[in-house]
């Protein structure tokens, strides 16, 4: 699309003075990126597929050839023909800005032909020092849904971002060459397995990366470009753990290892815990705690599933009826009468079981008792149930009025009426 802007016109007209791929880096393409591979057959006969020179010689996994010195992984198959698809990385600067250049190529190797290698730029990200991001790239066919079906009888232009964009670089090729202000923030030359683009970004827009960069906790780095939730999480932690020099060798295993110790209550800032001498060891155990821990939990689901209303009642009766009084102590003198209809809240825990039970509804199962935001009344005539009422104490107003096997009950419209024309009362009592 057309540059929108003086920027984007500024870093077109920067893109169209990158160089070409270089005789250099184009050898180097192939020798990192492009796959290798010699055949070998029952006669003991090996095949580059580089060269296509053959010769003679025992069984390897490795192998290199003596017409172009390639080194060669060796492969048993009966497969001759191969097609690789890769892409590769360049890393440079221009115009104060740094640029990720991606390439994409396609390795063709044949049997009794030299191997041929195809290689086109896909698509350049270009980053301010103040994290200000452009891709320019070539168009992609938008009725596909693969990350590598680019048009590349497209010209190189400004493009929206898109999953195809999000490709991670086999290699990176050639020397890199970086802005300041990413050296500064503690980029030293390597990148350590993760993707050039993700981590300039990262290391110029989060102050937490650059710590763990500048601290050598590549592997935790890298982990979080792909998990970032987990990483901010559990930032305490890891903070407890720079300061006793702690190195995170495994950034999964340590992740996982504090979960587990957050679902075992245990302080996750302590570093008895979070500084294993052993992190295997210690992640086990820890994982063999939480899976115990959540074994005995759904025993406990699985019993109170098969007990009765009243006996989930006697279990917790003491704590739920206490709760119960302190919260909604003020509202059980009320009490609403239209003739025969009687309104007036259930006094306690237990006559929300008994109302569960003689209405067959969730009033008591759905534990509305420990809603603090409700309040429950039932409708009485001659002493007997014939309606269960949710009331809001939040906007006053009725929520549910339900009968038996939650039907709308006898003399519906009277008892919603009772309790509206009485919503004053209520008020009064929170006031």
């Amino acid at each position: 699309m057309k540059p929108r802007n003086k920027f984007q016109r500024k870093i077109l007209e920067l893109s169209k003075t990158l160089s070409p791929l270089n005789e250099h880096q184009y050898k180097e393409a192939v020798r990192k990126v492009a796959p290798h591979i010699a055949k070998y057959n029952s006669k003991k006969e090996y095949v580059c597929l580089d060269c296509g020179h053959s010769w003679k010689g025992d069984e390897a996994t490795k192998v290199v050839c003596p017409h172009c010195s390639a080194k060669l992984d060796v492969d048993k198959t009966r497969k001759w023909n191969f097609c690789d698809r890769a892409y590769f990385a360049i890393v440079t600067k221009r115009g104060g800005c740094q640029v990720v250049r991606m390439f994409f190529m396609q390795t063709n190797l044949r049997r009794g032909e030299k191997a041929t290698y195809w290689i086109s730029e896909a698509f350049q990200r270009w980053l301010t020092p103040d994290a200000k991001e452009v891709i320019v790239g070539r168009a992609r066919h938008w009725m596909c849904s693969y990350c590598d079906i680019w048009n590349y009888d497209s010209e190189m232009e400004i493009r929206t971002e898109n999953y195809g964009h999000y490709v991670t670089p086999y290699k990176v090729i050639g020397q890199s060459s970086v802005i300041p202000e990413i050296r500064r923030n503690g980029y030293n030359g390597d990148f350590h397995n993760c993707s050039p683009y993700t981590l300039f970004q990262r290391l110029l827009t989060c102050n937490k990366t650059e710590t763990a960069w500048k601290l050598r906790q590549y592997k935790m780095v890298a982990f979080s470009l792909a998990k970032k939730y987990e990483f901010e999480k559990y930032w305490p932690s890891a903070k407890v753990a720079f300061r006793h020099n702690y190195k995170i060798t495994d950034a999964s295993t340590w992740y996982d290892m504090l979960d587990a110790l957050e679902y075992c209550g245990k302080d996750l800032r302590n570093p008895k815990f979070i500084c294993p001498d052993n992190l295997k060891e210690a992640h086990d155990l820890w994982i063999a705690k939480k899976r115990a821990k959540m074994d005995e939990a759904d025993r406990r689901r699985e019993r109170e599933r098969q007990m009765t209303p009243l006996q989930r009642y006697e279990v917790n009766h003491k704590v739920d009826e206490a709760r119960y009084k302190k919260a909604k102590s003020i509202f059980l003198d009320l009490e609403f009468v239209d003739k025969e209809i009687v309104v007036k809240p259930l006094q306690s825990v237990k006559e929300f079981v008994e109302e569960g039970e003689y209405m067959h509804h969730c009033v008591f199962t759905n534990r509305y008792y420990s809603d603090d935001n409700v309040l429950i009344f039932h409708a009485l005539v001659n002493g007997v149930s014939i309606a269960t009422i949710e009331f809001s104490l939040k906007d006053f107003s009725v929520l549910q009025c339900r009968g038996k096997y939650n039907q709308v009950p006898e003399h519906f419209d009277r008892i919603v009426s009772l309790i509206k024309s009485n919503t004053s009362k209520i008020i009064s009592k929170i006031a």
